[in-house]
């Protein structure tokens, strides 16, 4: 079996590739010194407890990237032969199930604290002398949680748009929403600091509940694209691609019709023109060509074939 021929980033992807990788261990170790911090002051708050699991599982997409960006970049193989890139793809679907799951399980643990009617309590501490409220040191550790994920997750924006990938486009979302649970963290403190006990289990409510709804439209998304949906953009909408190859296939005289069918495999694209012809007899360098300039209309197209009723021709 003939592996597929290996598709590679161009040299400026692969200085984009570098920055982002850089970029994954940054915001590996910041997470480390959030989580560290966040369980040394998380107390009997029911937000904080919420804000640290999130911050916890916000460690899971740049690992997955780390990881995958090393799979996928594998060689085909003949037991392989379509190449490992579908690994980013199987990534994105493992960080979202642990979202989706753990979302649901603070969800239940935060409502069940909020009908019970339990009154967390946060205490006083006293330093060189000075008693102080701890709440300060929380609000403080959440602040320290809050202003550097707002930066990392634009310098990942940038990166993920030309790379298209899914990975670290959702790990740059995620940054960016951590600052509403570090608002609805220090809101449930200051609820329990003015005696609202309440307070504090509704923001870990909202919290859980962010957490599921991302779980939830990731996880959606991850699985869809592993059952070879239509190819997307980023931010959801329908690739233009396949309109862009029918559109070049039209626009050959030897050729009266054409379908195409596509579908994402890891972050590349691949698929199918079925094509009928005005001529009698079509050149096979003619449609080495066509397939050659279709395939050139998009960096990530990486398998596509050409076919009538009579032949297949792939590339």
């Amino acid at each position: 079996m003939k592996p597929a021929h290996r598709h590679e980033y161009s040299e400026e992807q692969r200085g984009l590739l570098k920055r982002a990788v850089l970029l994954e261990w940054v915001t590996l170790l910041y997470l480390c010194s959030v989580v560290v911090l966040m369980y040394l002051v998380m107390g009997s708050s029911q937000a904080m407890k919420s804000a640290w699991v999130e911050d916890i599982l916000s460690m899971v997409p740049p690992a997955v990237f780390l990881i995958t960006n090393k799979i996928r970049n594998m060689k085909p193989t003949t037991t392989f032969p379509y190449g490992f890139h579908r690994a980013a793809s199987i990534g994105y679907l493992v960080s979202a199930i642990a979202l989706l799951s753990v979302g649901g399980y603070l969800i239940v643990d935060s409502g069940m604290k909020l009908l019970l009617a339990e009154h967390p309590t946060i205490g006083m501490k006293e330093y060189f002398g000075v008693d102080l409220w701890l709440g300060w040191w929380m609000i403080l550790v959440l602040l320290w949680g809050t202003f550097p994920p707002l930066l990392l997750g634009r310098m990942k924006a940038k990166l993920a748009a030309p790379l298209f990938d899914k990975v670290l486009y959702t790990d740059s979302r995620m940054n960016k929403a951590d600052w509403m649970t570090a608002a609805a963290a220090m809101a449930g403190i200051i609820g329990i600091g003015f005696g609202v006990w309440w307070a504090d289990a509704v923001a870990a409510l909202i919290i859980s509940a962010d957490i599921f709804r991302d779980g939830y439209i990731h996880c959606r998304d991850a699985v869809t694209s592993l059952i070879n949906r239509a190819p997307r953009e980023l931010d959801g909408t329908d690739s233009d691609v396949p309109a862009r190859i029918k559109a070049y296939m039209l626009s050959l005289d030897w050729i009266d019709d054409a379908v195409i069918r596509m579908h994402e495999q890891g972050h590349l694209f691949a698929g199918e023109v079925f094509f009928t012809t005005t001529r009698d007899n079509v050149r096979p360098e003619d449609i080495e060509a066509a397939l050659e300039a279709a395939k050139a209309l998009d960096w990530r197209i990486q398998q596509l074939s050409l076919t009538t009723a009579e032949k297949q021709v792939r590339g």
